[in-house]
């Protein structure tokens, strides 16, 4: 979101005492300028809820996250949490604090985001080699990217791209209605370069 509607998103939250949920899953990759600061750096009335992961800097199983929000919200957060599961996984989450406090998550993320810069380059360059009728612009940050496809029956190719062993995620998917949009969401994060050109690959070849 664009600056001035973030911050009439936060007097909208004051006035109407709203609370915001914040899931800034992918904070740390950020490849262009400087970071968005989250809503929750510019929030003194304590309205936004911050919800981040480890799984996306370390790895998907881990299931792992963190919260900040006022101290009402995390009593009763951790009461609830506590019904379904009263004991956690501590020798992780001991872990994990350990790696938080000697610097190394953030060194990691570091790693991870030039790792994610490459592959989103990887990515980029194949599509406009291979499916040049995609429309899309570089993402500044994040681990996928939009892309718009005038014309075509993206929810079929993600079908047959699926039977060729490359998934993708359509707009429909995202729509409040459930109607098909010509927009594909296409992640990089999790394959690396080799594997990219691959998929862009057979994407081409079940596009008609």
């Amino acid at each position: 979101m664009a600056a001035g509607r973030r911050m009439a998103l936060l007097a909208l939250a004051r006035t109407r005492r709203m609370a915001i949920i914040e899931d800034d899953y992918d904070h740390e990759f950020h490849y262009e300028g400087r970071p968005i600061l989250p809503l929750a750096s510019a929030d003194p009335a304590g309205l936004v809820v911050y919800i981040g992961t480890l799984s996306k800097i370390l790895a998907p199983g881990l299931r792992t996250g963190y919260l900040v929000a006022p101290p009402p919200v995390i009593e009763r957060v951790v009461a609830l949490r506590t019904v379904i599961d009263r004991q956690g996984d501590q020798p992780l989450e001991h872990a994990l604090a350990l790696l938080v406090e000697e610097g190394e998550i953030q060194r990691h993320a570091r790693r991870m985001r030039r790792a994610y810069l490459a592959r989103r380059e990887v990515l980029m360059e194949r599509l406009r080699t291979e499916l040049p009728q995609l429309a899309f612009t570089a993402p500044a940050g994040g681990i996928a990217l939009w892309a718009h496809a005038a014309g075509v029956d993206v929810d079929a190719w993600a079908a047959r791209s699926l039977a060729a062993g490359v998934a993708f995620q359509t707009g429909k998917r995202f729509a409040f209605d459930g109607r098909p949009r010509p927009y594909l969401r296409l992640g990089f994060a999790g394959s690396d370069e080799k594997e990219l050109r691959e998929a862009v690959r057979r994407m081409r070849m079940t596009l008609c």
